[in-house]
């Protein structure tokens, strides 16, 4: 063991005499604190030392209480002055004194509060006078400022302080003359085994840790001693390059829905009112588009409106009604559907793209991020990914939706999947799914889903079933990362970032 150590390792240990600090065991072997500390941490996985820390308070000057320790107190400059003069104006002292502005008030608070001057009338003007007591202080310094001439020589360890001069340390913390800081030493102990190393003998002797090519031409590694390896000591940890955790996830789940045959699309930052609300069948003067749920645009101030022939259908959707229903009975407004606004869901996006494609088969998702005026805590965030898929053909029934979910979510290592009856205001049936978590013990809520609205499809031309499903994809990350707080994704923690494994 003791062979394989190096130079420096092998000067702490025979400097080391049972125990010491790193300062004095830095200025004993010569070695700057730095490489004392690297020599000990491995000097202690070898369990030949142990480092322990010694936790303490001490008292340091304020740049103000330096200014103060050097030159002398406001209070003692303005004393010795109006000692010089035998009573004068404070501005007259202050003059006198030197003193800055900004200790004039300082000093004369001072002063008066330790006694040393009292005001007297003099020709109907206010003069200051000496009193005994700041008589007797000019031939000795207060208590106060043997302390900080005390604390300029350094720091002072406040368990050493007598008890005494502790009123006095208050005081000049209370003035902002000086500051309490903790301090941790760290003290380097022997071990039983040790003290069996330094009791068989430390030999210093220069080895080489690298071997270079000169050294091997030259023969000059004959006459060296090589220090010796451990091939089994652990390695530093190293940190490849990788994708963000939460980027991982959205890959696991993008490579799931292109191997079961859909096609990607992507959604748009800002949308138009018509197509993140209009075409969905949600009435122009529902709550969620008030300034507190969606996130409006000043610029552009309009938006694009899609063909007139959709257009008006929708229109007449919500005004008259469509496909057997009744519609919402008001009068549909072309400006609000030109409002542009973040988009606030990727149903916009799958929506806007069936348009497009009114015939079977479409099968497509989009993974994108969404804006919402929410109220950020440990699971919402005003900006969020969803991930949101549609499938339309022939014949299709909730019962093909049930299978698809349950592709999509065993495929991302989630056995457990039960489905409830739920509500969403542009799919009816419409389901929620829960996945069972055997870490957490209980079923969690990951996803919705449902059927298209004939209200929603009829105006856009599509005469076929469409299946729509959305999955939380926030909860979907804090699950896969083990994490409680959505929040965590975003703080930049290089540490999570580094140590967290591929998933």
């Amino acid at each position: 063991m003791i062979g394989s150590l190096s130079v420096q390792e092998k000067k702490v240990l025979r400097n080391l005499e049972e125990k010491a600090d790193v300062a004095k065991l830095a200025q004993k072997s010569g070695m700057d604190q730095s490489a004392v500390m690297r020599a000990a941490l491995s000097l202690n996985e070898r369990g030949l030392i142990t480092i322990n820390e010694l936790k303490s308070s001490i008292a340091v000057l304020t740049p103000e209480g330096a200014v103060y320790a050097r030159e002398g107190t406001p209070e003692r400059k303005m004393l010795v002055a109006l000692a010089s003069s035998g009573g004068e104006t404070v501005d007259d002292v202050a003059k006198r004194a030197s003193l800055p502005d900004d200790q004039v008030q300082i000093a004369l608070a001072w002063v008066r509060r330790k006694g040393w001057v009292e005001f007297a009338k003099r020709d109907e003007k206010n003069i200051l006078a000496i009193t005994e007591k700041g008589a007797a202080a000019l031939s000795k310094k207060s208590s106060e400022e043997e302390l900080l001439e005390r604390l300029e020589a350094g720091g002072q360890d406040l368990e050493w302080m007598p008890q005494e001069i502790l009123p006095e340390l208050e005081n000049l913390e209370r003035r902002g003359l000086i500051e309490i800081e903790d301090k941790t030493t760290r003290e380097i102990e022997l071990t039983a085994l040790g003290r069996e190393a330094t009791a068989a003998g430390v030999e210093l002797v220069e080895e080489i840790s690298d071997l270079t090519s000169d050294m091997i031409k030259s023969w000059m590694w004959r006459g060296a001693k090589l220090r010796r390896y451990d091939v089994l000591a652990p390695g530093a940890p190293i940190y490849p390059g990788k994708s963000h955790p939460q980027q991982q996830v959205i890959d696991e789940l993008r490579e799931i829905l292109l191997q079961m045959g859909f096609t990607e699309i992507s959604s748009r930052i800002v949308e138009s009112e018509f197509w993140n609300f209009d075409a969905l069948f949600q009435a122009q003067d529902h709550p969620a588009r008030e300034i507190h749920d969606s996130l409006s645009v000043s610029n552009p101030e309009q938006t694009k409106l899609p063909p007139p022939d959709i257009f008006n259908k929708v229109a007449r959707a919500h005004e008259k009604g469509t496909a057997g229903s009744t519609g919402w009975g008001y009068n549909f407004s072309k400006q609000i559907s030109q409002r542009p606004v973040l988009c606030s869901q990727t149903t916009a996006a799958t929506v806007r793209y069936l348009a497009s494609k009114p015939k079977p088969p479409v099968k497509v998702f989009c993974i994108s991020r969404v804006y919402r005026h929410e109220k950020i805590d440990y699971k919402h965030l005003a900006e969020f990914y969803q991930c949101e898929g549609i499938v339309m053909d022939k014949g299709l029934t909730l019962r093909n939706m049930h299978g698809y979910l349950k592709q999509i979510v065993g495929k991302l290592g989630l056995e457990k999947i039960r489905f409830r009856p739920g509500y969403f205001p542009y799919t009816e049936p419409s389901t929620e799914a829960d996945v069972y978590f055997p870490d957490k013990g209980e079923w969690l809520e990951i996803l919705g889903a449902g059927m298209f609205r004939p209200e929603l499809l009829k105006p856009l031309g599509i005469n076929y079933p469409v299946l729509a499903w959305g999955i939380g994809f926030s909860r979907l990350a804090m699950l896969k990362l083990g994490i409680n707080d959505i929040r965590e994704l975003y703080k930049n923690d290089l540490d999570w970032l580094q140590e967290k494994r591929m998933i």
